[in-house]
């Protein structure tokens, strides 16, 4: 009987050892071995995360999520948590906290990217939180992108592609033995114009190679590239040439551009005065012109003229 009872309670102290023992691995676990401080962050979006979520600092755990409330505001919900550390943990300003996961196994935590103000959060403020960064957001991401893709251009592709390989169907169904004739007229007319499109192509190299592409030819091709060649640089100097002439004309006009002004006025008041009197010197010229004509008719009908000065007929001393 009383060996009995030894056994009982040594049962019941390992059993109640071994409760202590997985406290304290749970505790250790936790990250809450001590006196803890109250933080608070809010996410959009808290997959993962639960009551007893781990809370690490740059991977080291520090600490657990306490309590999870959803809050609505404009129009938008976000998750209010409330986070438990370690009292003597000291957080930048500029932390900023994220669901994250180490791997595709790995349970979700609530890391806190560690920032770099020398001003510490005071315990109950605000930590800044910022979208998940692990791999199931952004397969998630993915996926929505997938299935939108799927739905907004793979779906209306696949059915055109459908209808046109379904339109092109029922015409190689309907023209098929068509133009399979027809294919076989082809070949059969190109394999009996074979021999002969290939003897012409031999003719037409060897005469190319013996008449054309031939050393003589080959020596004058390159004395015109020569000349050529010669010809440019002989227009690039008259080029540079002509640059010159217009430079230099263009610096004549421009230094003596009064005088040509004055020039210019006084052909134009020459103008004036010969438009002014054009009729008189016109009648003038046409009354000359009709005396020069008269004077040359009596020349050619009685040379004499210019000697005696008395046209033939009349008395005086050059009559005969």
């Amino acid at each position: 009987m009383k060996d009995s009872r030894i056994n009982y309670v040594m049962v019941g102290g390992f059993t109640l050892a071994m409760l202590v023992a997985m406290l304290a691995v749970v505790a250790l676990l936790t990250g809450r071995t001590g006196s803890t401080s109250v933080y608070h962050t809010h996410l959009a979006n808290v997959t993962g995360v639960k009551y007893g979520t781990k809370v690490t600092y740059e991977g080291f755990a520090i600490g657990q999520v306490e309590d999870i409330t959803a809050e609505r505001a404009d129009a938008k919900t976000m998750f209010r948590l409330e986070l438990s550390i370690k009292d003597d943990w000291r957080i930048p300003k500029d932390s900023v906290a994220r669901v994250a996961a180490s791997g595709l196994l790995a349970a979700a935590v609530l890391d806190i990217k560690a920032g770099a103000s020398p001003d510490m959060l005071a315990s109950g403020a605000e930590i800044t939180g910022a979208p998940a960064a692990n791999m199931f957001a952004a397969m998630s991401d993915v996926a929505e992108q997938i299935t939108d893709l799927n739905q907004s251009a793979l779906k209306p592709l696949l059915f055109s592609l459908n209808q046109q390989i379904g339109a092109v169907g029922t015409i190689l169904e309907k023209h098929a033995p068509e133009l399979m004739g027809h294919l076989v007229a082809v070949a059969a007319d190109l394999s009996a114009k074979t021999p002969r499109i290939t003897a012409d192509v031999e003719r037409m190299t060897g005469t190319l190679s013996a008449k054309v592409i031939n050393d003589a030819n080959a020596e004058q091709v390159r004395q015109s590239l020569v000349n050529l060649a010669q010809l440019s640089a002989g227009l690039q100097e008259s080029r540079h040439k002509v640059d010159s002439v217009l430079t230099t004309l263009d610096k004549t006009v421009t230094g003596n551009k009064d005088a040509m002004d004055h020039s210019l006025k006084d052909l134009r008041h020459t103008l004036e005065a010969v438009s002014r009197n054009i009729d008189s010197i016109t009648y003038n010229l046409d009354g000359t012109t009709r005396n020069l004509h008269e004077f040359s008719r009596q020349i050619r009908e009685n040379p004499g003229v210019l000697i005696g000065g008395t046209k033939r007929g009349d008395d005086g001393p050059g009559r005969k």
